[in-house]
């Protein structure tokens, strides 16, 4: 990226489970973005990380998408996904074609 463009930095230190007006339990990654030195947050499903792939697929070539069921996910699945999304989000920030996206995805901090 540009030197002068803005600096972010994203992680997905945590899930966080909340129930949902069906009485459904839901999971939803906190996603926490550094932005020119200010730190905001959103929650995000997991199926919101696949359509945000999904559309980045139709105008560049991501980083292949974690998997949500993985045959190596044995022993703390959830930690495993929420560290594969992880990876994936920041590698995504590295291209200046997926960061516009993914600022998108953040939505609710930009706002």
């Amino acid at each position: 990226m540009a030197e002068d463009s803005p600096m972010i930095e994203v992680s997905i230190p945590s899930l966080e489970r909340e129930v949902d007006e069906s009485g459904k339990l839901r999971k939803l990654f906190r996603v926490e973005i550094l932005f020119n030195g200010r730190k905001h947050f959103v929650l995000r499903r997991h199926s919101e990380f696949q359509t945000l792939h999904r559309k980045l697929k139709k105008i560049v070539h991501p980083p292949d998408f974690p998997s949500k069921r993985s045959t190596h996910l044995r022993t703390k699945p959830l930690e495993q996904r929420r560290q594969q999304l992880e990876d994936y989000i920041q590698v995504l920030c590295c291209n200046e074609f997926c960061l516009r996206s993914c600022c998108c995805f953040f939505s609710a901090y930009f706002k």
